[in-house]
């Protein structure tokens, strides 16, 4: 089906995708092009194949590179597969569909998926001055609370809330900065009140896992945190939170961020802290979208900022990223202090 060279230690075994995709595709010659790869102790891979006289791809192929991926690969595989049943649409073909979970001892575990369309958000979140215009980041905004309204119109009964200030203190028990933190958490967390939980929730939306066509979102990826019977509020946080942390990528340390007065760049978080002391025109974007709920859910209790504060909490708690992670606990004990 497909010429392919044996990759380098630590990358996809290509000779192993190739096989799989022959029960999936046409007899043929089918293209195949490593497109991600996460950075993360647990390692994924994402393929595409694209299949000869085709212009775009047609399959992609997740690819666990350690046990602990193959784990994340089989849950998003169960979600893909749980979704599908509880919208068959799967949100008008915006959500990848499972074709096939591949899993032994022999090539791995591999997750064949139809191939969402669409740019990366990301793309455009990292132009030239794109975060400092109020127009480029209340249009991010919009296209994910549409999408995002859409997800939170599928029931479900309700689950366990998620306890992300437990999760901060049992990753680093005995600790000092990981007790301030789970602290500042339950903290924020109990000042929000209860939350409607009877609905899905993505669990890593941000602007990498986000595919727009147009200015609507056309496609979402990556769905192994996904969480069935819990509030929609975390999506909104998650996607909030992430896109402030990298406001100032693109601007040499100790200047100015362009577009938002008295933002300096350097330290890590400083876009985070910027945002929970802030009053201009991107804290109320952030503010707003935070506290829009979609039909259905109940008005937000309490701040928004409490609502912040508790989504570093659930990074800290839950990236597979250590470093990550500790720097969320940091800044989440910073910020309570």
């Amino acid at each position: 089906m497909s010429t392919v060279t044996q990759p380098a230690v630590g990358a996809p075994d290509l000779l192993a995708v190739s096989e799989v995709l022959r029960e999936h595709l046409p007899a043929g010659r089918t293209r195949l092009a490593v497109v991600a790869m996460s950075k993360d102790e647990n390692p994924k891979a994402v393929v595409m194949a694209t299949p000869a006289g085709e212009s775009a791809p047609t399959l992609a192929v997740k690819v666990a590179l350690t046990p602990g991926a193959a784990v994340s690969v089989r849950a998003e595989a169960a979600a893909l597969d749980r979704l599908a049943e509880l919208d068959d649409a799967l949100l008008g073909g915006t959500i990848p569909r499972r074709i096939a979970l591949h899993d032994n001892g022999k090539i791995g575990t591999l997750l064949v998926t139809t191939v969402a369309r669409g740019r990366p958000l990301a793309v455009d979140y990292h132009r030239w001055h794109h975060t400092s215009r109020r127009r480029s980041v209340e249009a991010d905004f919009r296209a994910a609370q549409a999408w995002l309204a859409r997800l939170s119109d599928i029931a479900v009964p309700a689950q366990a809330e998620p306890r992300f200030a437990d999760e901060v203190a049992a990753r680093w028990p005995d600790d000092e900065v990981g007790a301030a933190a789970a602290t500042v958490c339950r903290q924020a967390r109990e000042r929000l009140g209860e939350l409607d939980a009877t609905h899905v929730a993505h669990g890593d939306f941000w602007c990498g896992n986000i595919l727009r066509s147009g200015p609507a979102v056309s496609g979402v990826v990556d769905w192994e945190h996904t969480q069935f019977g819990v509030s929609p509020l975390w999506d909104r946080v998650r996607f909030a939170l992430a896109y402030t942390l990298y406001l100032d990528r693109h601007t040499t340390s100790g200047a100015s961020v362009h577009g938002h007065p008295g933002l300096t760049a350097g330290a890590w978080g400083e876009p985070v802290r910027y945002l929970l002391r802030g009053r201009g025109w991107y804290t109320e974007c952030v503010g707003a979208f935070i506290a829009t709920t979609a039909a259905g859910e109940g008005p937000l209790r309490g701040s928004w900022r409490d609502a912040v504060i508790v989504g570093l909490g659930q990074v800290a708690g839950g990236s597979d990223q250590a470093d990550f992670a500790r720097a969320h606990a940091r800044l989440l004990a910073e910020v309570g202090s």
